[in-house]
């Protein structure tokens, strides 16, 4: 696509997702939130769930079940849920995350079965409050993984970090070699909030959310929640302070060596900011930064993305 139809797919994304799902829920701040409790310092205790995952053959090939380290008060959120799409022949393994809101994974089809084709199983973890770990009393995929609820929606990003580590480990476990984490849009700063605590094989982050805070009170996607937020008396400084601990620009150490972290970004990227990407690229000493000529969603249906994908993960110079 050219510069108009993507900036004018991610509008209508963007229109769609306000008009039939965000403008139709309201949140307030209910879960207390515990700073303490929400920081990673529990990180080293984090178990590879090996014992306690589950394999059971699908259509799309493997599904793979397994107790999230972090239990939220919903059941259905509690048990992590991925599925392996499988190479006929591989030669390595790569974690995808998938990005927020979403409710159908026939978005990722051709993205993967490029990187199928060229020889890596994905296993594409659901985010919590996603797919099938939605609880039955949301509206729809993802609503409770970020609203107003602020206590909740940081309980939920540890979570995934944390459910994240624990796929990434048992995978390594598995095949015995080095193991890459592609993420896209939130997925994308999710990975890059854990390449800052735990040493990465390698972080492949596509139009990765780099500032969730300010991206939440500037963004129009986000509107209805700032309206929320605002109602019972929460600004920008307090969204601020409540994740501090999980913002990409805001880390104090990065854990994964620069040289395994790669930004790709959309040139016509209507969702996130530009500058939180330039950011980004200087504050993490990160040389990979890789421009591609998309919208912030169609970055997928760019056969060459796929392409440094697979040479990223197996060490090859990526320009």
């Amino acid at each position: 696509m050219n510069e108009a139809s993507s900036k004018f797919v991610d509008l209508i994304a963007t229109e769609k997702l306000i008009d039939e799902k965000l403008s139709r829920v309201h949140h307030a701040p209910e879960d207390k939130y515990d700073q303490a409790f929400f920081n990673f310092s529990d990180f080293s205790n984090l178990p590879v769930p090996a014992h306690q995952v589950i394999e059971t053959p699908s259509d799309h090939g493997i599904e793979i079940t397994f107790p999230s380290f972090i239990q939220s008060k919903y059941k259905e959120n509690n048990l992590v849920r991925g599925q392996c799409y499988c190479a006929d022949d591989p030669t390595g393994d790569l974690i995808f995350l998938h990005g927020l809101y979403e409710d159908n994974l026939e978005i990722y089809a051709y993205f993967i079965s490029l990187l199928n084709k060229q020889g890596l199983n994905v296993h594409l973890l659901k985010l919590p409050y996603h797919y099938d770990r939605r609880p039955a009393e949301s509206l729809f995929s993802g609503e409770y993984f970020w609203s107003a609820n602020v206590g909740r929606s940081a309980l939920a990003y540890k979570q995934a970090v944390y459910d994240t580590y624990q796929l990434y480990r048992y995978v390594q476990s598995k095949s015995g070699k080095p193991v890459c984490i592609v993420g896209f849009s939130m997925g994308g700063g999710i990975g890059l909030t854990l390449a800052s605590i735990a040493p990465l094989d390698g972080l492949f982050a596509i139009n990765p959310v780099c500032n969730i805070s300010k991206l939440t009170w500037n963004s129009a996607l986000f509107s209805s929640i700032r309206e929320d937020l605002e109602a019972h008396e929460i600004g920008l400084s307090e969204l601020k302070a409540s994740f501090q601990w999980y913002e990409p620009l805001a880390v104090q150490s990065i854990e994964t060596d620069s040289e395994r972290v790669a930004v790709a970004r959309s040139l016509y990227d209507q969702i996130n900011d530009p500058e939180n990407y330039d950011l980004l690229v200087s504050r993490w000493h990160i040389t990979k930064d890789l421009s591609y000529k998309a919208g912030h969603l169609n970055i997928l249906r760019v056969p060459r993305l796929a392409g440094d994908v697979v040479k990223f993960a197996a060490g090859e110079p990526v320009t």
